[in-house]
């Protein structure tokens, strides 16, 4: 039996030395001692000790109330420590705490740039991650054929003048640690520098525009809700901004828009300003390093303009040049839920991230810039993914030249911006929770440091029986079947207005399903002269926007070893002749065509390693080894497994030349393999949100279509399934205040690789 989690880490959140309530933030730190009240509940029927912490103020331990889940509490699913952790493991906070501060004390290098003058920082979510150590050497200590490799971390710094990336290390003794170049100076263009942080420095920037601009324009227009000005009445609400990157504007120029909103006043959320956009907007050239260097331009105003400074503005609106517009701000119930399901009181919180469920093991993690990833995934013992993880989002925008825009989510965080799953919200009272570092968030207001990480837990996993049966038939007029019963792990993140639900779910059949949700508010902005070419008009001055989510997954297969090939089946309309078949017909009988299986090996990366699914033409791709094989005989079967779209996904819309798909290749495919290679981790880079006419292309860059180019044979090799879907959200009203859940998904399913279906005699303990 695996081991058990004995850790148990405090079991109280705390401010000012109080337990935590619901009100206080989650990221509270302590003004005085915590009083803590040390608890361990034995679990027998969960085979494992687990730590609960208290989440209510005064809370006193009484039965868990019922899930909305509404399923038992009782769990079958257990955790151990597990060697995929030991080598695949993301960092751990102390880890994190103490490389970021050795690496500083080394260099010189700030935290981050909290102030103008400095020159040298740690920048992005991927500042201080795990260095994956190589395949070969893991999965020898994987299989206890080798030692354990030594940890190593990949450090991103930014200087005044470039962006580099180093190895750091060994993680184990830094004593003995070293720094080591992995991506040189000049290699990453500097305005493509990771990290948003510096958009701090823009609010004086702002601020000097709108008291440039001043009351008897900007309050006579909106109102008085704007805390630079007299008269500011925060009961009427509060004018905010937010920075967004432009990956379209010209090449070698880092630049933000500005969007202005209003934080509408209670009842409403603060995060309803995201359905509140109020028509000032403004662009910043932040290039250079010299805060004073930056620029202002191309301000609009009712969606008049450009208007290359305020001056300009205030000119044209002093000559009656300019048209008032009819914004209206109200807070209340349109756009803020008014009913959502209580939270639990207990998390069962693990320090194990090995799980094991029926006939499953694998390891658990969160990596601080992509986010959840499974790695060593076995099946009754015998490994078929070696890693299967999150690596990006994509979310692009219709609208004017000035007005379309991207974001790389992954770029941003698709972890860190995140808090801690809430028990009998986000997952089932019965389900356990898995930690990870965080140094930037989840307020987006927080000036990133690696060495105050701090410990969260953004993934729970637990078991589900579904609603439906894994086989059913009836027979002699009696219905038999075997209800499906599934192990989910699941992680959210929230990146600004979106949330990304993500779930990987292990059945007893042998099939792994991948789901990915879109939550959260619709991105908005005032509506303009043809805006409906563009936008769903949802209310008064508020236009929802039409945009593609687009997410990313690795699948690095291995069946029956490392020995693979992709194997492409298609099922074809033909004519009921030739083809060396009886077509038994009678001489002057009339012919009607078929469909056939018509089946194919890709020999090579390139174009025929990459598909587009096409409802005319359906195919089975399946990653396969032609050596193995549980049938014999003629019909000798090999064994794989398929990647199979369970979702309808759009293919992407805009060409391949424009810039948002050539900062992501990967949206332009539903499915891409290539062959392993250690340095080709991700579909595409963290640096690509800025400069989109200066695509990194070069050794360094993390590209798809860079791996594609390499042309490397397919046949009996190492194999990584790149997968990619999309969903194209036109806007509704229905999408008021919050959308409605939804998303793609995709299967990884046995294909030959059982003699029979394994969900007919599953495990008795299930």
């Amino acid at each position: 039996m695996p081991a058990v989690d004995e850790e148990r880490p405090h079991l109280v959140d705390c401010q000012d030395g109080s337990p935590s309530s619901q009100a206080a933030p989650r990221s509270a730190r302590c003004g005085r001692p915590c009083v803590v009240v040390p608890l361990m509940l034995c679990a027998a029927a969960l085979g494992s000790l687990v730590t609960l912490r208290l989440q209510k103020a005064g809370a006193v331990l009484t039965t868990v109330p019922m899930s909305p889940y509404h399923d038992r509490l009782q769990s079958s699913v257990r955790f151990f420590p597990s060697r995929a952790s030991e080598v695949l493991g993301e960092l751990s906070v102390k880890e994190v705490q103490e490389i970021s501060a050795w690496f500083m004390l080394q260099t010189g290098a700030a935290p981050c740039r909290a102030f103008e003058n400095v020159s040298t920082w740690l920048a992005g979510p991927s500042a201080v991650e795990l260095l994956r150590p190589p395949k070969a050497e893991t999965l020898a200590y994987l299989d206890g054929k080798g030692v354990k490799p030594p940890r190593f971390a990949r450090v991103t710094m930014v200087t005044n003048s470039s962006v580099l990336e180093f190895k750091v290390g060994p993680v184990e003794d830094l004593s003995k640690a070293k720094i080591s170049e992995l991506v040189p100076k000049g290699a990453i263009p500097y305005s493509k520098r990771p990290g948003f942080e510096e958009t701090w420095f823009v609010k004086p920037i702002y601020d000097a525009v709108v008291t440039e601009l001043g009351a008897s324009l900007l309050v006579k227009a909106f109102g008085p809700i704007w805390p630079q000005l007299a008269g500011y009445d925060p009961s009427r609400g509060t004018v905010s901004f937010l920075p967004r990157n432009d990956p379209l504007a010209p090449r070698g120029t880092r630049r933000i828009r500005i969007k202005s909103v209003v934080v509408p006043p209670a009842p409403s959320r603060p995060d309803a300003q995201w359905l509140n956009p109020l028509p000032l907007d403004m662009e910043v050239n932040i290039t250079a390093w010299n805060v004073s260097e930056w620029s202002i331009n191309h301000i609009t105003f009712c969606n008049q303009g450009p208007f290359d400074s305020p001056k300009t503005l205030l000119q044209a609106y002093s000559k009656g040049q300019l048209q008032m517009c009819n914004a209206t701000f109200s807070a209340g119930h349109w756009d803020t839920p008014q009913r959502e399901s209580p939270r639990g009181t207990l998390r069962n919180e693990s320090h194990h991230n090995g799980v094991s469920w029926g006939p499953w093991s694998f390891s658990v993690t969160q990596r601080p810039s992509t986010g959840i990833a499974v790695t060593d995934i076995r099946f009754r013992g015998e490994r078929i993914v070696y890693e299967l993880a999150l690596m990006d989002s994509q979310a692009i925008y219709g609208g004017s030249l000035r007005d379309q825009f991207m974001y790389s989510d992954s770029a941003y965080t698709m972890s860190q911006w995140s808090t801690s799953l809430e028990p009998g919200v986000d997952c089932p009272d019965k389900a356990t929770y898995l930690s990870a570092a965080n140094w930037m968030g989840p307020d987006m207001s927080r000036r990133p440091d690696p060495r105050e990480a701090q410990e969260f837990w953004p993934i729970c996993v637990f078991d589900w029986v579904e609603d439906h049966e894994i086989w059913r038939h009836m027979d002699a007029a009696q219905s038999r079947g075997y209800v499906r019963k599934t192990v989910v792990v699941r992680s959210i993140a929230t990146v600004g207005n979106y949330d990304y639900i993500m779930d990987v779910k292990f059945r007893e059949d042998g099939e792994i399903n991948v789901e990915t949700r879109f939550a959260g508010y619709p991105e908005t902005r005032f509506p303009g002269q043809g805006e409906e070419v563009f936008s769903t008009l949802v209310r008064d001055g508020v236009a929802g926007i039409v945009h593609t989510h687009s997410v990313a997954w690795k699948a690095d297969i291995e069946v029956a070893g490392q020995k693979n090939a992709l194997h492409v089946t298609e099922v074809r309309e033909h004519e009921s002749s030739g083809l060396g078949v009886n077509w038994k017909a009678d001489g002057q009988e009339q012919r009607f065509p078929t469909k056939i299986l018509q089946h194919h090996y890709v020999d090579r990366e390139g174009a025929n390693s990459t598909f587009v699914a096409d409802t005319r033409v359906p195919k089975a791709w399946a990653i396969v080894n032609r050596n193995s094989s549980v049938s014999s005989g003629a019909w000798k079967n090999p064994r794989g497994y398929r990647i199979e779209l369970l979702s309808f996904s759009t293919a992407q819309v805009h060409s391949p030349e424009h810039p948002f798909v050539k900062a992501m290749p990967w949206t332009k495919y539903h499915l891409a393999v290539t062959k392993y290679q250690d340095n080709e981790y991700r579909p595409s880079s963290p640096y690509v949100n800025f400069d989109g006419l200066q695509p990194l292309s070069g050794p360094y860059a993390q590209d798809l279509d860079v791996f594609l180019s390499n042309n490397e044979s397919l046949m009996d090799e190492d194999l990584v399934a790149w997968i990619g879907l999309n969903k194209e959200h036109i806007v509704r009203q229905e999408d008021i205040p919050l959308v409605s859940n939804f998303g793609v998904s995709f299967s990884l399913q046995p294909w030959n690789f059982f003699d029979l279906n394994t969900g007919s005699n599953p495990p008795s303990e299930l």
